[in-house]
């Protein structure tokens, strides 16, 4: 279990370029970095919690947590994992960031690794049974998750997609190490237009993501809502996988989610 909340894992960008003054510093956010250990946990999602995502209109809810997704026992026969950055830090530049986005990464990767201890990693087979079998046990009970995941509406959108959480590495905590090294800070150029970047990573948040056998990476599934012919000459409400969606969008779509969760006003519909 999370022990608090993650705060924003975060690096930051000191930028001497023409675009800005010589010695700012913008922050640039790594919560929900995409690793090949999944996206980094830095919010309260687990195996089986169920998201709604709005394609066209770059948005996510989260709408429910799905039963049947409980973590098993774990086996504590590995102490540690290397877990490498791939994609997913917010620059915070909007518009500018494609002038060092790509170059940016490449250094993240190449200079950084997040390490997980006693990790555990968990894929839940038969997903799609475990979400249809939880909806169909709702409707039998005249339930409302029908509605509340707007099915009808995404059966009938090519915009709208579900998307489930559905591997999971667990462990005790994650830490940030640099060039090896579990250092608190270390910078790298990047010559962007005759100037200097410099990126200067700090490893701060990432210890809150925290406990005995927590939620420390995740990867998800895409899914579509259709109808299937049944039996009786009806049709059940049931899932297809999406295996060719972009999902470079995801990092960020979970930072909004999961800061959403944490205010106490409810997240707006996609």
């Amino acid at each position: 279990m999370r022990l608090s909340y993650c705060g924003t894992a975060v690096a930051a960008l000191t930028l001497v370029s023409g675009c800005f003054d010589g010695g700012d510093v913008v922050p640039v956010n790594l919560d929900f970095a995409y690793t090949n250990a999944g996206y980094i946990n830095s919010g309260d999602f687990k195996a089986g919690s169920f998201l709604l995502w709005n394609k066209a209109e770059g948005k996510m809810r989260h709408l429910s947590d799905v039963a049947g997704f409980e973590a098993p026992d774990h086996p504590r026969d590995k102490t540690l994992q290397t877990a490498q950055y791939s994609s997913g830090a917010d620059l915070g530049l909007g518009g500018r960031k494609a002038l060092i986005q790509a170059r940016a990464d490449a250094l993240i990767s190449a200079h950084s690794t997040f390490e997980i201890s006693y990790p555990n990693t968990v894929a839940y087979d038969k997903y799609l049974s475990r979400v249809s079998r939880y909806l169909s046990e709702d409707i039998r009970e005249d339930g409302d998750l029908m509605r509340e995941w707007n099915f009808r509406e995404a059966a009938n959108s090519r915009d709208l997609y579900y998307v489930l959480i559905r591997k999971v590495t667990y462990g005790d905590g994650i830490a940030l190490k640099i060039d090896g090294a579990a250092r608190a800070e270390a910078a790298f150029s990047v010559p962007v237009q005759g100037a200097d970047v410099s990126i200067a990573l700090r490893g701060k948040g990432l210890q809150t993501i925290s406990g005995t056998n927590t939620e420390i990476a995740f990867d998800v599934a895409v899914l579509r809502a259709e109808w299937q012919d049944n039996d009786a000459g009806g049709q059940n409400p049931a899932f297809a996988p999406q295996l060719w969606v972009d999902l470079s969008d995801l990092p960020e779509l979970f930072r909004k989610t999961a800061s959403a969760q944490a205010t106490p006003h409810a997240a707006p519909r996609p």
